[in-house]
Formats: C-alpha cells, structure tokens, sequence
C-alpha cells in the first residue's frame, strides 16, 4: 500500500473517530435522529423536521450515557435546523463547522449517523446537483436517498471537514437525501434570549397540519404536448415556485400569490399546445375564487403547480427523452417550505 493511499486511510479514519465523538442519538419516543454537539456550552444542531412532534426526548452520549432534552436554543423553520440544549454539556466535545465553501457536484461525502445498537459508520454519497432556492438558501443534493433517521447527521468531505447536516426529504413526491450547508448553523449560536422550553420545537408542527389538496392528475393529462413545450411548463412552474416560496417564508404571502396567479395566467395565455394543463390551471384559480384569505390562495395555487409538476415527472419518466441544449439540467426543485 502506497504512503499517499495509507495517509488517506489514517485522515478518514481520525476523521470518523473525531466526529464520532461529538455525535448525539436523539431518542424521540418511538423513533430516533441524530443530531452532534457543536459548542462548548453543549448545543446540539439537529433537523428540525425530525423532532418537531417530539413530547420528549432523550441523548444518548457517545459513551451511552442517558440524559433528557427539556431545552431549545434556537430554531431556523426556512433552513429546517433546530439547536438543542444538552443537560450535561461538558461531556461531549465539540465538533467544529467547517469553511463556507460548498462541495462541487461529483465530490464524494461521507455521512455519519448515530445508531443506538452499533457504532457510527460514514456513508458514502456523491454531489449530485447543487441547488439554489434563493437568497435564503443554498443545498446538496445527494446521489441516494437517505433514511429518516439519517436526519440530523454531520456531512464530512474528503478532508474530514464538516460541510453540512444530512437531512431526509421529499420533494414532489420523491424522497431525497439532502445536505443543509454548514454556514447557515453557526448563526444559530447567536440568537439572542435565553433558552426556550421544548414547545419551542411545536409551532412547525401546527402550521403542518394544513391540509394540502394537491391533485393527482392522469398522466394522460399532457397527451399530445411536444417535449419543448411540457419542458417549458415545468421550467416556468419551477421558477415560479423558487421564488414564491421564500416570498411566503418571509412574510410576503400577497407577493407570493400575486406571483403564482400572474404565472397561471401566463401559462393559461401562452401554452395552447397543452390543453391539459391550460385546465388544471383555470381549475386552480377558480378554487381561488372562492377563498378569502390570500394565504388560503397561494396555498391552491401551489398545490395546482405540485400538481402539475408531480404529472410532469412521471410523464418523464414513462417517457425518456435524450438530453439536449434544452432539457440538459431540470428546473430548480423546491425541498422546503
């Protein structure tokens, strides 16, 4: 074995030793994530997602050790990442973030979960598409899915250096493995105000009790669209939805259907090659008419557009097209709300 393949070895070796470390299982009740301490003081970064309906929840410690989380310092709902407080801080050491700079698509990550029956193990994924949703944020996409208890995972690169948090999601319908950047965690430190108490993590959960009425469309519903055209819908879709979306999150729900309506009406003006989707559009904003509040709006509007983008997806794939100057990279994929 050469020395460049041996001092590789040793690198990745310590790299999973260090961050095993500073690993944390979140026992949730029924279900667990991971999560990895990331200050002196005992914070424990996590996803959110994954304990938002938490009751309670437990940290199991590298060395076994049980002790309960009673204590939230920090959520960020945009970024899916909510920071933890341990009871006993002192016990488990920090692991440090690492720079701002981002994996380029094809890099090889190494993803360290924390299990409760045996020791953690990296898991080996690739860069598969660098995804801008805005200002606001920044992801990963991952080669291969992820299991729900992956959540909350520290993301290592090549040089053992912690670019992000795995996270499992969905995204019309498909799950994912996702990575959250690194430089959006740090900030979380500084929010200011003393910690909250668990229902902190409880807003999330009620505002994801609406009920989504997304409509699951025939793939026969785009029967007689050329390619180009069915293409140009997703693209306008997409756009629409990536700049919608963080529209919404700010606050700027009026913008946000003012933008969905005026992409409705577009398509409806512009795409009488698509028939089908000319229809499930004016369906959409007749639903809105009989709606008051403009959130209700925005959200029959969105569920129109996942509607059409989920048929638009399996309509890809009943039917592959080669790539070309056109089609080569999809549109822009929303992953959170």
């Amino acid at each position: 074995m050469s020395d460049d393949v041996q001092a590789r070895r040793a690198r990745a070796e310590e790299a999973l030793r260090r961050t095993s470390a500073s690993l944390v299982l979140l026992d949730l009740g029924g279900h667990t994530a991971t999560g990895f301490v990331i200050s002196s003081e005992g914070h424990v970064v996590t996803s959110l997602h994954a304990v938002a309906s938490a009751r309670a929840i437990t940290a199991v410690l590298p060395d076994g050790l049980r002790s309960p989380v009673v204590q939230v310092a920090a959520v960020d709902e945009r970024r899916d990442l909510a920071v933890l407080c341990l009871s006993v801080p002192d016990l488990v050491p920090a692991l440090a973030l690492g720079p701002a700079t981002l994996p380029s698509e094809g890099e090889a990550l190494h993803v360290i979960q924390a299990h409760a029956d045996r020791p953690p193990e990296p898991r080996v994924l690739e860069v598969r598409a660098v995804q801008v949703l805005g200002e606001w944020l920044t992801l990963l996409e991952l080669s291969r899915t992820l299991p729900e208890d992956a959540s909350g995972s520290p993301v290592l690169d090549a040089r053992g250096q912690v670019v992000g948090l795995a996270t499992a999601a969905l995204a019309n319908g498909r799950a994912l493995g996702l990575v959250i950047p690194a430089r959006y965690i740090a900030p979380l430190l500084k929010v200011p105000g003393p910690p909250r108490p668990l229902s902190a993590l409880d807003a999330p959960r009620q505002r994801a009790t609406r009920v989504r009425q997304v409509p699951q469309h025939p793939v026969g519903l785009l029967e007689g669209c050329a390619t180009p055209a069915v293409e140009s819908v997703a693209s306008l879709l997409g756009h629409a939805i990536n700049v919608g979306a963080p529209a919404y999150n700010r606050g700027d729900v009026e913008g946000c259907y003012r933008l969905y309506a005026h992409t409705a009406e577009q398509l409806i003006d512009e795409r009488d090659d698509c028939p089908g989707v000319q229809r499930a559009l004016r369906d959409g904003l007749l639903r809105c008419e009989g709606l008051k509040d403009v959130e209700d709006r925005a959200w029959a509007l969105r569920d129109t557009f996942d509607g059409l983008m989920d048929v638009i997806g399996r309509w890809r794939q009943a039917r592959p097209a080669p790539l070309t100057s056109a089609n080569k990279r999809p549109p822009p994929k929303t992953y959170l709300n």
